[in-house]
This record gives C-alpha cells, structure tokens and sequence, in this order.
C-alpha cells in the first residue's frame, strides 16, 4: 500500500490534459461515465478525505488499462480505481450495492470454481448454457446478460498435482506455464500445443496445480479471495523463482497479473515474479534474438487479422506475435489494432454493460468485417481467450490463439 507522500506524488503527476479519457473505450460510450481522470486522479482527492463514490460508480470502469496505457505521465488510474473499490466494499454503505449484484461478483469472480464444475460434464454443460429459459433466468436473478457470449467448456488441461518435481541442476532448460483459467477448463488444446512448442525449442514444461490469478476475483469485489489465491500461486513458484526458471503464461490477462500485481506482495517470490514473468511470444523472442529459437518452419500459407489485447499493450512489451508469425514463410499477419473488444474479462457478461460492451467492440469489430469482406485475410488470431470470445460473438468469425500458427510452422499440428 502506498503512503500518503507517495500518494499525493502520483496524483500531482496528472496533469489533466484528459488523454486517458479520450482514448477511454468506456468513455466513449458511456456519457455518464466521468472517465479514467474523473474516477481516478480527480475523485482521488475527495478519497483521500474519506468521500469514497459508491460501488455502483467505480463498476463502470472496465479495467482494460487503456488509459495507463495512454498517459503520459505514467499515471497508475486502474489501480487508484482498484484501491477505491476496495474501500468502497469495506464502507458502512456496502450493501446498498444489492444482494443481486453481489451475488454475481461473486459468481462471476470465480472463474476457476465454474471452470472446475463446467468440466465435470463439459457437453451438458455447454448446451444447458444455451438454452434460452436458463439464460433468462442468469439475466433475472444474477444480472448476466441473456444476450452476451459465455465461453464453452471442454475437457480440463492436466497439471501436475501433488509434491513439486526436484529441480536439476543438470535440466537447466526449463520453464514453469501459468495456463490461466481459460486455457486450463476452456481450452485445454491452446495449452497442450503450448507445451509442444516449448518442448520443441527445446524447454521442459513444468506446470503446478496454480489457482486463478485473482484478476477476475479483484474485478468483481472479492479482494480478500485474490490476495489468498496469489498468496498461494507465489508460494508455489518460490522453488522454481529461485532456480531462475522462467514463468510462461498463454493469458495476457494472466501475464499482466503477474507483472503489476504480485511484485506487490509482501514475499521473497514477489520480489522475483516481475523480472521471472514472459508471455509466451515475448519469450521466443528473447530466444529468436539470442539466436537460439529453432527456425526449422514449413510454409504456412494462411493470412490472417491479429487483434492486440489491451492487457497486451499494458505490459509494454510491443506485439512479439507479429514479428514472431512474420519469420514464417507464407504467412501473412495484419495487425488491427482497432481497439478494445469490449468483453474485458467479465465486464461484458454483465446485463445492464452487454449494450455499451457491444458498442466498445464495435469499431473492432467494423475493422474485422471489412477486412475479410476485402479478402484481407480468413482468421482473426489473439492471444486472449475472451477477445475470442467477443470477436466471434461479433463478427463469426473464427479465431484462435497465434500458437497454433506457430505449431503449424513447426509441424507440431495439422
């Protein structure tokens, strides 16, 4: 937690020119939100004495991070929204939020406990999602929109449970993979095909029994089951931080967690996790510009469109997809850079956010069309589980993590 000091440093440092509310994908469709600065730096001040805006006001921010992207001072605004939220569910007027609405935050805020239900029978599960009656009923008593997308569930991916494996001196080339709760009970296939390509180039997968990051449990007001989960995942990486083993994730959501979040812990693994974290084409690019990335590639003749998670350009890290894709022969990638989908995490599901979540996507969406209706190219690739989510709720059309591009070019898939 920061002190009061370093609390007024970072909110001198706005300088009200509105750029993060400008570029503010919410903002823009939202007349009645008074953007990233207003929530954020301005409403900072009144928080600072004790004025804290209710849960209902800080819930229009959608934590896509577009304006810490966007600001040029460097501004923490997410997390000074975050850290109000925070607050806001520890004051006396908490409970004006509504049993409704508190019951799907903490609904919605698990994704790892739907995930562990929805696997048990991953086929009745999708379909009793869709039939219409059930996703009235969400609508009408958790506030889940009858309308928006909900991801299907398939067959859980396999980690290992139990006692840590011993670490090698001799297995030098190793890497720990932090699948995240999408990959884990959604898409398993993205993380077995992940741990080919490593394999591949020459890593061994090492993959603990991780829970959730916790981002989707602090976007939904359950502060206190976030802290405990990255508590837990920390500890788990302790051995293999230590080791200096590097921490993949296929997530960009989870990627960002464990770069900005968990250095915030009060452990010995927090003060490794930032410097230990890599998404998985930020990786291979250290490895490409170290000469040691295999580039035994076969001709993939496929074009395709690349949509740029926000949580993605949060990290800073530039789009190592395309200029990893764009050593393989036939390949052709264009980035649309065409903003935010809309979904972010579980903003989206929400029934009173389904329309303006729409609305953010929509220009991603424009951009998508037009270019498959040109010819441009057949698929949409992204790194985030839910942009695919959104995107084929959209627009129809398929889209898949870049991974599977990659494991084409190796031979791994057909």
């Amino acid at each position: 937690m920061d002190s009061r000091d370093e609390l007024a440093a970072r909110l001198d440092a706005c300088q009200k020119c509105n750029v993060c509310t400008a570029q503010c994908p919410v903002a823009k469709v939202n007349p009645h939100f008074i953007g990233p600065k207003g929530l954020g730096p301005d409403m900072e001040r009144f928080r600072l004495g004790q004025t804290i805006p209710r849960e209902t006001t800080l819930d229009d921010c959608s934590n896509c991070k577009t304006c810490e992207v966007t600001c040029p001072s460097g501004v923490k605004i997410t997390e000074m929204i975050i850290e109000a939220r925070r607050a806001a569910s520890k004051a006396p007027h908490k409970n004006t939020l509504g049993l409704k609405l508190r019951l799907r935050g903490y609904v919605l805020g698990r994704a790892e406990y739907l995930g562990k239900l929805g696997v048990i029978w991953p086929t009745m599960t999708n379909q009793i999602l869709k039939i219409k009656p059930v996703r009235l009923a969400l609508d009408k008593v958790l506030s889940i929109s009858k309308s928006g997308p909900l991801p299907a569930y398939g067959k859980p991916l396999e980690v290992l449970v139990g006692k840590r494996p011993k670490i090698k001196a001799s297995d030098s080339k190793q890497v720990v993979y932090f699948p995240g709760c999408y990959t884990r009970y959604n898409e398993a296939d993205t993380g077995q095909i992940l741990i080919k390509v490593l394999e591949h180039v020459g890593y061994k997968v090492i993959m603990p029994d991780f829970h959730c990051c916790g981002l989707p449990l602090d976007a939904n007001g359950q502060f206190e089951k976030a802290h405990k989960n990255g508590l837990y995942n920390l500890e788990l990486m302790r051995p293999y931080l230590e080791a200096d083993m590097p921490i993949i994730t296929s997530c960009t959501s989870c990627g960002l967690t464990l770069k900005e979040e968990y250095p915030k812990f009060q452990t010995t693994s927090a003060q490794l996790i930032g410097a230990h974290s890599y998404d998985l084409f930020e990786f291979l690019w250290q490895l490409y510009e170290k000469g040691e990335l295999p580039l035994d590639f076969q001709e993939v003749k496929a074009s395709y469109g690349y949509h740029p998670p926000c949580h993605l350009k949060a990290q800073r890290i530039g789009t190592p997809v395309v200029r990893i894709l764009g050593l393989i022969s036939g390949v052709k990638i264009r980035n649309l850079d065409a903003g935010c989908c809309g979904l972010s995490g579980s903003y989206g599901f929400k029934a009173e956010k389904y329309d303006n979540a729409m609305k953010i996507g929509s220009t991603l969406f424009e951009a998508i069309n037009v270019g498959a209706g040109r010819g441009d190219f057949q698929e949409i690739t992204t790194e985030c589980g839910v942009c695919k989510v959104q995107i084929q709720h959209g627009t129809g059309i398929p889209t898949d993590h870049p991974v599977r591009i990659l494991a084409k070019a190796y031979g791994l898939i057909n």
